[in-house]
């Protein structure tokens, strides 16, 4: 077999071409790129001598692995003169035993260790990071812990996207308009991506470069060549390679092989790889033994050949240059990237695919072939048409080598080393980069001494708990939701993690396994009703879907996500207009965690719809509202709208959203600082409305109004409203009075006569919940 390392630089012209035709020689030597050379690349002034890389790295076996390995291979020879930080992402509980090059190991759900690259990175004088991004690699919510160490670093970002996501979720989007702000450069491989972050995250073509996925360089040469060694003397060869999951759609070419033998009885189709590793945890090998069982009820059990396990590349490249056809029929177009194609048009392998994003554009102008997704028919005859015309298949064979050459890594290195050398000769830290200052995290000292082993007090007497008032599951919630939203940005203390246990027993214990959740407990720890407010149970709901998203222990993730499914039916009959806001925002988060995918989306569709109803009912020219006036947490129904809006994709919704929070905010505006609505209602019709009692609660509530505001629409004017919100609680207020106590607590709002000195459960969590919601999204 060939020992050639996979991220070779091209070999001179006379070996590209050995083995073809003078005249195929000829056409191909006029396209072939010269050897890479340190004289070839760079911007004046600009040596790249400290840089670093991240991403997975083999011994790990998946396909990041193995790109950020040869990226960084093709990098290194590019940048002879340069000393790099190797940085290799660990899954949770694994270990690999890496070779020399990884500098660094990062645990996926460490978020101290991301901190700490950060930091080291900065002091070693690294002038350029290349990220490599997935969702699933890096920890927190869709990985939003590589945020954390990037908005950090003092050095331009080169952030290579493995995935462009056309319809994200709310975490998603939040991750990736981070990295847009964060990166200097953004790198997708196909002109799709291009597309869809201009579309869809509006990102501007300047920030953008397309260059194709890495392949090795090798000569072109014939099939017959490879086939002895892999035992395929006189067969005629199809190949799919990569993981093997459901989406790959490998049934579609088993039940054409029937057909393709009738001419071609000599065809033996390779399909190469693992199952994959969650799919083998969830069902076993129950997709590959149906593909197994398809073949021997077709009779063609012996023109398949299935090889389960993961290829190193040089064996792939051996198996793909006895390749008389490769074949992708997957069934869905959202891939805008397929390393193995690349892999099989960079050594001229005839090709045969579905109308996936990548394949849409690599093979395109008669670089292979397109069928439809599924049809086995248009397989059948396009493979047939292959397999049974020599001509036709090196025609084909030499318009996919010709086309792949910016494919080659050593091209690959020149567009990154150009792009990464620009990007440190113009490199100045601009203004939207950054950080929003915030203080430290705030003490809970507060929190602990509100709290007993039954939950957190409602009401405070000055800084005491006032056990006459007992307790209520409005706070329980909020407590448990500031626990799991915490265990998301750093790991929990030991007494935090008691707390968590301590208010998921109350919620626990507050469903009254009806409809409801129970919101009163007297000190004596009776329930003093049946069931709470629908806004209450709607605020009980989102602290389940907090915790089951968190990084809090397995067995509370499990608990919250076993009730939330038992709950999930009972919430169409809240119908209070803040518990559906509510709903649309937690709902849209359960998806993945808790319930049908559909059935959930049916849900967000009917709330959305009934909020934005209510909006057009009540709105009016100078009352840009849901209701006749303003009441309390009066911007969540603002979110609510927003976010439901941009899931079901109606514009008009999330600009009426956005149109309701822009009026709301101008009404809590005095004199240039936050005054947040009054806990009492206020007629519109007069020309202002009450100051006091302005409320913690309201302000944690606009916060998250805003930060959602600056996820989906992307103007920054959001996270100015939002840290001038956060402002209110350090004296930024008509009143120029801090509300915190300097220990963790918070008092009870602004009245008339200054500060309200009592400290009840809504506002020592306010305030914490309010910094975790900045930290995490800022």
């Amino acid at each position: 077999m060939l020992q050639a390392n996979s991220f070779e630089i091209a070999s001179d012209l006379e070996a590209e071409m050995e083995g073809l035709p003078a005249t195929a020689a000829a056409t191909l030597s006029r396209s072939v790129p010269d050897r890479i050379g340190p004289d070839r690349i760079g911007t004046p002034g600009v040596t790249l001598s400290k840089t670093a890389i991240i991403g997975n790295f083999p011994p790990r076996q998946c396909g990041l692995a193995t790109f950020t390995r040869d990226m960084y291979a093709c990098l290194s020879r590019a940048l002879p003169q340069a000393s790099w930080s190797v940085i290799a992402m660990n899954d949770p509980g694994a270990a690999y035993d890496y070779p020399s090059e990884v500098t660094h190991q990062v645990p996926q759900n460490d978020i101290a260790a991301y901190r700490a690259l950060a930091d080291e990175l900065n002091e070693n004088g690294t002038q350029v990071l290349f990220v490599q991004h997935e969702f699933g690699i890096y920890g927190g919510p869709s990985g939003a812990y590589l945020i954390e160490c990037l908005e950090r670093l003092n050095m331009p970002i080169v952030t290579t996207l493995h995935t462009v996501l056309e319809n994200p979720n709310d975490e998603q989007r939040h991750v990736m308009r981070a990295l847009i702000r964060l990166s200097s450069t953004l790198v997708t491989m196909a002109q799709k991506g291009r597309d869809i972050l201009k579309r869809v995250y509006g990102v501007k073509d300047e920030q953008i470069q397309v260059v194709l996925h890495g392949a090795p360089s090798r000569p072109l040469r014939a099939t017959s060549e490879f086939k002895p060694m892999l035992h395929l003397t006189g067969k005629k060869t199809l190949m799919t390679f990569g993981l093997l999951s459901p989406n790959k759609g490998i049934e579609t070419v088993i039940k054409a092989l029937p057909e393709i033998r009738k001419t071609c009885p000599e065809v033996v189709y390779l399909i190469i790889g693992a199952t994959h590793p969650h799919l083998v945890r969830d069902e076993g090998e129950k997709y590959r033994e149906s593909l197994i069982a398809m073949a021997a009820e077709l009779g063609v059990e012996e023109n398949v050949r299935f090889i389960n396990r993961f290829m190193n590349d040089n064996d792939l490249i051996d198996v793909l240059q006895a390749t008389d056809v490769y074949v992708t029929p997957y069934l869905t177009e959202t891939q805008i990237t397929s390393g193995t194609l690349s892999y099989a048009l960079a050594l001229g392998r005839p090709t045969v695919s579905t109308p996936y994003w990548h394949a849409t554009e690599a093979l395109a102008d008669g670089v292979g072939i397109i069928c439809p997704f599924s049809d086995v028919a248009a397989f059948t005859t396009a493979i047939s048409s292959l397999l049974d015309n020599d001509n036709l298949r090196t025609e084909m064979s030499m318009r996919a080598y010709k086309a792949a050459q910016p494919s080659r890594w050593s091209e690959v290195a020149r567009a990154y080393v150009v792009q990464a050398e620009a990007d440190v000769a113009n490199y100045d830290l601009p203004p939207e980069k950054l950080i929003v200052s915030l203080p430290e995290a705030p003490s809970w000292n507060a929190v602990s001494r509100m709290t007993d082993d039954c939950g957190i007090f409602q009401h405070g007497k000055y800084c005491l708990p006032d056990r006459q008032h007992g307790y209520c599951a409005d706070d329980n919630a909020r407590a448990l939701s500031l626990v799991a939203r915490q265990s998301n940005i750093a790991p929990l203390t030991a007494e935090q993690m008691k707390l968590g246990y301590i208010y998921a027993s109350f919620m626990n214990h507050a469903w009254n396994n009806d409809s409801r959740f129970r919101n009163f407990m007297s000190y004596n720890r009776e329930w003093l009703d049946d069931g709470g407010s629908d806004d209450c149970c709607a605020r009980s709901y989102e602290c389940l879907v907090d915790v089951a998203r968190s990084n809090l222990p397995a067995d509370l993730r499990q608990w919250a996500s076993d009730l939330a499914a038992q709950i999930l039916p009972k919430t169409p009959t809240w119908n209070s207009l803040r518990s559906r806001a509510v709903m649309i925002k937690n709902l849209i988060r359960t998806f993945g965690v808790v319930g049908d995918g559909q059935e959930i989306q049916a849900m967000v569709r009917y709330l959305t719809r009934d909020v934005h109803d209510r909006y057009r009912v009540q709105s009016r020219a100078g009352h840009d509202w849901f209701e006749p006036s303003l009441s309390y947490d009066n911007a969540r129904v603002c979110e609510g709208l927003i976010v439901g809006g941009a899931f079901l994709g109606e514009a008009e919704m999330v600009k009426d959203g956005l149109a309701s929070l822009t009026w709301l905010m101008k009404k809590q505006t005095r004199n240039g600082v936050f005054a947040p609505i009054p806990n009492s209602k206020f007629s519109d019709d007069g020309p202002d409305h009450p100051l006091y009692d302005q409320q913690p609660l309201e302000v944690l509530a606009t916060i998250d109004a805003c930060l959602t505001a600056l996820r989906i629409s992307g103007d920054t004017k959001w996270r100015d409203e939002a840290m001038r919100a956060f402002a209110w609680f350090h004296g930024e207020n008509t009143s120029g009075l801090s509300l915190l106590d300097g220990n963790g607590g918070c008092y009870d709002g602004l009245n008339p006569n200054g500060v309200n000195l009592n400290q009840g459960a809504e506002s020592i969590l306010s305030y914490p919940m309010s910094w975790a919601a900045l930290k995490a999204d800022l």
